[in-house]
């Protein structure tokens, strides 16, 4: 049995239910797990074969995708999908991930990413020799193939992978969350592939703009928060290569202060990076102090 488990915050209804019901045409289950403050999702306005779980605060995505994971499996899930509350399939999107992964193995898979403002594939990442990550797409390939990090979205993978790897970090709260999961997964020699023939629309921010030929992807100061902390906090998982957390740590740090000179609230930004900085060296874990 196939589950799809979607985390949800204030999403759009309608946007979501296309999305669930696509998943329900290849067959599988849905687990909608509702991060919403104050109740937002109705059973009512959801399609027939639709479980939710309204947790009724903001616990963070990767502990509602463990609240997700642990109804999933007890409902007698082999194969447990993953998408955002936005992302875009088509009809038998999700029969070809599945079809592409070894079932009864610890195995994960993942779509061809296409961001949805530029129509350029996004890359996926392997982890180099000596830490640095590297791009990869290969976008006319007919086959899948090995990567090391892939985003949450349209992940698909087997109980076994869980069984291996754990479930996600939730100290980690937002970000990082699939990198670091990923990075674990290598570390047990658990095998992340992309189906290149499974494509899906995916927006990397619902604000950007270009810095030279960078693109620098617009957040707000708490989320600023998390990327920042999690970045340092990076350096203390083992099964993270070093010299993939300091590079994170300089994107990250280099990218938010180019946003300085973007946004109107600049105090707000400075106290959460400083505070980011602090947390992150002091091992801060969970949602935001204060």
């Amino acid at each position: 049995m196939t589950c799809c488990i979607i985390v949800c915050y204030r999403p759009d209804v309608a946007q979501l239910a296309g999305l669930c019901n696509h998943v329900l045409g290849d067959g599988a289950k849905v687990i909608l797990v509702d991060n919403t403050e104050v109740p937002y999702l109705v059973r009512e306005s959801l399609p027939d074969g639709c479980t939710l779980i309204a947790l009724g605060y903001n616990s963070g995505i990767a502990h509602a995708q463990n609240v997700g994971v642990a109804a999933a499996l007890a409902a007698g899930a082999t194969i447990l999908a993953f998408f955002d509350q936005d992302s875009k399939i088509g009809p038998g999107f999700l029969n070809r991930l599945v079809a592409a992964i070894a079932v009864g193995t610890p195995e994960i898979v993942a779509p061809l990413c296409v961001d949805d403002v530029t129509d350029i594939a996004l890359p996926s990442v392997r982890v180099g020799r000596y830490g640095l990550p590297i791009p990869v797409h290969q976008v006319d390939s007919p086959n899948r193939y090995p990567v090391d990090i892939v985003i949450s979205s349209g992940t698909v993978a087997t109980r076994q992978a869980f069984d291996l790897a754990g479930s996600f970090d939730d100290g980690l709260f937002i970000d990082f969350v699939d990198a670091e999961w990923c990075l674990r997964c290598r570390s047990k020699q658990i095998p992340i592939y992309v189906v290149p023939t499974a494509i899906m629309r995916h927006s990397i921010g619902s604000r950007h703009f270009k810095f030279g030929p960078l693109t620098i992807l617009v957040h707000s100061s708490t989320r600023c928060y998390y990327q920042i902390r999690n970045s340092f906090l990076l350096l203390r998982k083992r099964h993270v290569p070093l010299v993939f957390s300091l590079q994170q740590i300089a994107s990250v740090l280099f990218n938010r202060i180019v946003l300085l000179f973007r946004v109107e609230n600049r105090p707000d930004y400075l106290k959460a990076y400083l505070s980011a900085m602090r947390d992150g060296l002091k091992g801060v874990t969970g949602a935001r102090p204060g």
